[in-house]
């Protein structure tokens, strides 16, 4: 069957093979880029670095599968009480002003366990906060079999961080922010009560052109929730 996750990531990964196109183009043409490297890729930067040594000119921009043993890079952290979790990479949305999803790739959400284990390791090194990332926070789960949510996740924490640990996120997305997930931020007791949800513009022919994929009046019924 043809859906339309199904169309959007068709799309998703032809706007990603043109600009790979373009800068394979602008490398040939440029001998003195060395590399050009997509986020994706760091965990494999001494890789990277180790051909450019060896004089090669590089371009690693393809899309790749996150797995847990070379997606995530123990982070360097610059404050001792607050600490960043990714939760999900990527993102599926193609909002016309965004480069992110030709940049990042398709969303890819990391296990439950993965993000509790960082969670509680931060709790370990005397941090009393983890903010959770996501480009689109709300679309956590939707890829995995079985699917998941954002507000299972909110849950799945908070049953099991340490008392005195906080729980902030960011970013929610107007189009796919649910009633469950807005209730999880409310009565979770290690959730704390703040909403980051992007108002981008208030005119639906302005949002419609965005491609944001929601309107003035939706975005007012998630403020009076």
């Amino acid at each position: 069957a043809f859906t339309t996750a199904t169309a959007m990531n068709r799309g998703i990964k032809k706007s990603i093979h043109l600009i790979q196109t373009v800068v394979v183009f602008f490398v040939f043409i440029v001998p003195e880029i060395d590399v050009v490297l997509g986020p994706q890729y760091v965990p494999f930067l001494a890789n990277v670095l180790e051909q450019i040594e060896w004089g090669h000119q590089l371009v690693a921009t393809a899309p790749i599968l996150h797995k847990e043993d070379n997606a995530f890079v123990k982070p360097i952290r610059g404050h001792s009480v607050r600490g960043f979790v990714n939760t999900i990479f990527g993102c599926n949305e193609h909002c016309t002003y965004c480069v992110v999803p030709a940049t990042r790739g398709m969303e890819q959400s990391r296990p439950m366990e993965s993000i509790l284990q960082e969670c509680l390791d931060l709790a370990e090194n005397g941090y009393e906060e983890v903010t959770l990332l996501g480009q689109n926070i709300d679309a956590y789960g939707r890829d995995m079999t079985p699917r998941r949510s954002f507000s299972q996740l909110l849950e799945y924490l908070n049953t099991n961080l340490p008392t005195k640990m906080r729980i902030r996120y960011t970013t929610s997305h107007p189009r796919y922010m649910s009633n469950n997930a807005i209730d999880a931020i409310a009565d979770l007791d290690k959730v704390c009560e703040c909403f980051h949800v992007p108002f981008q513009a208030g005119d639906n022919t302005v949002l419609k052109r965005m491609r944001r994929g929601y309107t003035f009046e939706s975005y007012l019924r998630i403020i009076e929730r």
